[in-house]
């Protein structure tokens, strides 16, 4: 499976983040980060013992990079 995070605002258009993961021929989880325009190329590995590390892997990095260029509105 893959979850891709894609900028199409400014300067970084076209620049996307891909978070692959599944499971291995042994039974072990793992998630794969990449990164790049056309073609992404590997950033990150992980091998993961349960499903429980997988969700916490994939939520920090996932609400890290959606916080990296965005500026948060101030509501007064």
């Amino acid at each position: 499976m893959t979850i891709r995070l894609e900028n199409s605002t400014g300067r970084r258009n076209g620049r996307f983040v891909a978070y692959e993961y599944g499971e291995d021929l042994f039974g072990t989880l793992y998630l794969n980060k990449f990164s790049g325009r056309e073609r992404g190329r590997l950033i990150d590995k992980w091998r993961l013992n349960d499903l429980g590390s997988l969700i916490r892997v994939l939520d920090t990095e996932i609400s890290r990079r959606e916080e990296e260029n965005y500026e948060r509105p101030i509501f007064h």
